[in-house]
């Protein structure tokens, strides 16, 4: 029999979704100070327990950590845009030393697009240095900010926006690198399965055997030599089903 796939999944809008687009019926994952942040569906709830999924994020550990799934409990999953490696919950810190050196060489790219947001009209939110990581904010015009910074970048690091968020990251801070790097260490030989949902989770889908992605990203030259496509409403009730079903192949 062959081994089972490895499952990596990128998690706001893949596996989880806005309390905003919440449901009759749909469960609550999150929550901070009492704001309802996101959900799963009930039929999500009835699959995860039974999931072996490597979640793999930008969010900062703390922000992993919220996440509340009752019986989905994974071993391994990556936080910080694949900077840091969580291992039951705890980070690697050999991962974590090997990340900061990417840190270190985009050091002064960093501190230029820090320099450029700070001055950015358009930016309406705090910027922070995520984990010691990376740079966040929010702008009212993130096409405008991500052309700004992308200017300042050079090849060093990477700009994305998603929504109103905007990322600067190390170019060495990448879902698709850390993926297939986790992958090489604990199941070498084993197919891998990635789903996500979003510009940023491109070069998770680039590494995969079979990629999972919404039915609108089709134009984004995914390279993943099969692809499995759905409309992004209630995309991760699929993505989750899709893992459920062929989990034991």
């Amino acid at each position: 029999m062959c081994e089972r796939a490895l499952f990596f999944s990128d998690l706001d809008g893949t596996l989880i979704f806005s309390a905003a687009k919440r449901q009759p019926g749909d469960i609550l994952c999150e929550t901070k100070d009492g704001q309802e942040i996101s959900c799963i569906t009930a039929r999500q709830a009835e699959l995860l327990p039974g999931l072996d999924i490597i979640p793999v994020t930008t969010r900062s550990i703390e922000q992993f950590r919220r996440i509340s799934i009752p019986g989905f409990r994974p071993e391994y999953a990556l936080a910080d845009n694949g900077g840091t490696l969580l291992v039951n919950g705890i980070p690697d810190p050999d991962w974590t030393a090997d990340s900061m050196r990417f840190v270190r060489e985009s050091a002064r790219e960093l501190a230029d697009c820090r320099r450029v947001l700070e001055s950015d009209p358009c930016r309406c939110f705090e910027i922070r240095m995520v984990d010691g990581m990376f740079l966040f904010t929010k702008s009212g015009d993130p096409e405008s900010t991500v052309e700004k910074l992308s200017e300042a970048a050079g090849e060093r690091v990477r700009c994305y926006s998603t929504g109103s968020k905007v990322y600067a990251l190390p170019a060495g801070l990448c879902k698709g690198a850390a993926a297939a790097r986790l992958a090489e260490r604990i199941a070498p030989h084993r197919r891998t399965i990635c789903a996500g949902d979003s510009m940023m989770d491109v070069p998770l889908l680039d590494i995969a055997d079979a990629a999972v992605f919404p039915e609108d990203m089709r134009g984004a030259g995914i390279t993943a030599p099969e692809v499995i496509t759905a409309p992004r409403e209630r995309f991760p009730e699929f993505v989750t089903e899709y893992i459920a079903r062929i989990k034991d192949r």
